[in-house]
């Protein structure tokens, strides 16, 4: 096979709505209108419940009528209450139809442990959207794998540190099915988030397939040589084969490991043979501003 070294591009995003997506080939949940019923639940991490409830008022601020899982608030070591608890309140928001969004209050870690117990029979008939990050990348790779549009964005736990040019695009993504976009790769399908946790989910049942579309990969925290290690894994498991392109989101708090590489040449040495184009620091990730992306 011949290759070609590609030519990196690092993205300047201008002040307009930044998300990506596609919905031709992907069911895309209806957009809200004032009064509409949301729901906030934790399937992952534990949140201090007096700062989620300042923060939704962000929600109601925009005419939502704002409501809480019955377990958001539950603490059951590191995570927002017990397996069984955290099942429940996702199962009751996906199976109820007043319910028209569903916001995950933060990351973390847990979704993967309560995944497999969910019944998305209900969700299929009458999606609605999803939003988070980091941790609910879990979440956004086995749903997007029904062709059902996510939303990877803020979350209420991070709305304080959010700036407004950040939370417009989320607003935007949420009641706006007219609005501009602004992105390298318009038009064509998103798949991805959370580097470590795409990683982890490789042949899993909610292994996102890559193939014809856009990756997005982000990530905080990791060491460079870690980062190396599941970028290979990636390859090796055939995810940059046949992709439209590559998406590097932030990649925050990297810690110093005298790896000798910086991100960016970790990609490029991993993927050199192959001939789609990357775009740098795209502003999406454990960032403040941390701007909507539609997934699917």
């Amino acid at each position: 096979m011949q290759t070609t070294k590609k030519t990196s591009v690092s993205c300047a995003i201008s002040e307009e709505i930044f998300i990506l997506q596609k919905f031709e080939d992907y069911m895309r949940p209806s957009i809200l209108k004032k009064s509409d019923k949301i729901i906030i639940i934790s399937p992952s991490g534990k949140v201090e419940e007096e700062s989620i409830r300042l923060e939704c008022k962000k929600l109601e601020a925009w005419g939502l009528n704002v409501q809480f899982g019955s377990h958001a608030f539950d603490v059951y070591n590191k995570l927002a209450g017990k397996d069984e608890d955290r099942i429940s309140d996702l199962q009751l928001a996906l199976d109820d139809e007043s319910i028209k969004a569903i916001f995950c209050s933060r990351g973390g870690y847990g979704l993967v442990r309560i995944i497999d117990s969910i019944n998305f029979s209900a969700f299929k008939i009458n999606p609605k959207w999803i939003i988070g990050f980091s941790d609910v990348t879990v979440l956004h790779n086995h749903i997007n794998l029904m062709n059902i549009a996510t939303i990877h964005g803020p979350m209420p736990n991070s709305f304080k540190s959010t700036p407004e040019i950040a939370m417009n695009t989320l607003k935007s993504a949420l009641f706006d099915k007219n609005y501009q976009l602004t992105n390298p790769f318009l038009g064509e399908e998103i798949v991805g988030g959370n580097l470590a946790i795409v990683y982890s989910l490789l042949g899993t049942n909610s292994d996102i397939d890559t193939k014809g579309k856009v990756l997005l990969l982000e990530d905080i925290g990791e060491y460079t040589y870690n980062i190396d290690r599941m970028i290979f894994a990636l390859k090796k498991a055939g995810k940059f084969e046949g992709i439209k392109g590559l998406l590097v989101g932030q990649f925050s708090g990297i810690k110093k490991d005298g790896f000798g590489f910086s991100v960016q040449e970790i990609i490029e040495n991993c993927i050199a043979e192959y001939d789609f184009p990357i775009h740098y620091d795209i502003p999406v990730g454990h960032v403040d501003d941390n701007r909507a992306v539609v997934l699917g």
